[in-house]
């Protein structure tokens, strides 16, 4: 998703700029990217941001069909640390919605048009973990870190004339490689780049952030667009994150019966 504080003191500032300037004339890439991802993490609100558990989040979910969006949708996404996730697209009877949870390895969806709930294939699985792996929230809050994971600093790109981002290389334990890039100005995430397999080969998958704004004390971006082979495919507009609300775990555990769906 997904996935975000209050303004730093001049102290503070200073010393990332100083840090800022160390990792720029170093020749080492790990530690250029150590130090570019410990000022993102700042920027997104420090030790705030590594320490929230869960993240309750609404606003309006837009597919794009071929390009052109359609209508949007109201969600409701319920996220607890580190592999739980419950999204509920639409608002009213159970008639008017489409639920998805997921719980590490398994999950389950319920269809409101026809009414049924199932157990996930092994594809929508699949997806959910693939995405979990490549959530940039999920790789700065520790995966960058994780046994067997490697960030390398990969040099700057041009984003407009003038303008350029660092782009950190994140070889994930999956073997799979991911590309962050970040504003060098606020520090903050600009997009993940990957690539997935498909029947066709590679697809290249982009997430692109924008118009972060504070919640609870972390920055988030309020605009996530999603684009596969240059292709828009989605965009989510945050219009509320709550962070650290209680959440009761059984609403992810697969309910008895589509009529037991609250």
């Amino acid at each position: 998703m997904r996935k975000i504080f209050p303004l730093a003191f001049i102290v503070m500032g200073c010393l990332l700029a100083v840090k800022s300037v160390c990792a720029q004339t170093t020749t080492d890439p790990v530690a250029q990217a150590a130090s570019v991802i410990e000022a993102a993490i700042k920027a997104r609100g420090g030790d705030r941001y590594l320490s929230f558990k869960t993240l309750t989040a609404e606003g309006q979910y837009t597919h794009f069909d071929r390009g052109l969006s359609t209508v949007p949708t109201p969600f409701l996404d319920v996220i607890m640390w580190p592999d739980k996730e419950r999204v509920e697209f639409g608002k009213g009877k159970k008639k008017d919605r489409r639920i998805q949870a997921n719980v590490a390895t398994n999950g389950w969806v319920y269809d409101g048009d026809t009414e049924t709930l199932k157990d996930q294939n092994e594809p929508q699985r699949r997806e959910f973990l693939d995405g979990l792996e490549v959530d940039v929230d999920h790789i700065l809050k520790g995966g960058w870190k994780a046994a067997g994971a490697r960030a390398r600093y990969s040099g700057r790109e041009e984003l407009r004339p003038g303008e350029r981002a660092d782009v950190i290389e994140v070889q994930l334990t999956s073997d799979r490689k991911v590309y962050i890039w970040f504003d060098r100005q606020t520090h903050l995430p600009l997009s993940v780049n990957y690539e997935s397999a498909n029947d066709q080969g590679l697809s290249k998958n982009e997430y692109r952030f924008a118009q972060y704004i504070a919640y609870d004390g972390v920055q988030f971006p309020n605009i996530v667009d999603f684009y596969r082979d240059g292709v828009q495919v989605s965009r989510v507009n945050y219009q509320n994150i709550r962070l650290d609300l209680p959440v009761d775990e059984s609403i992810f555990a697969k309910p008895a019966n589509s009529k037991s769906i609250k």
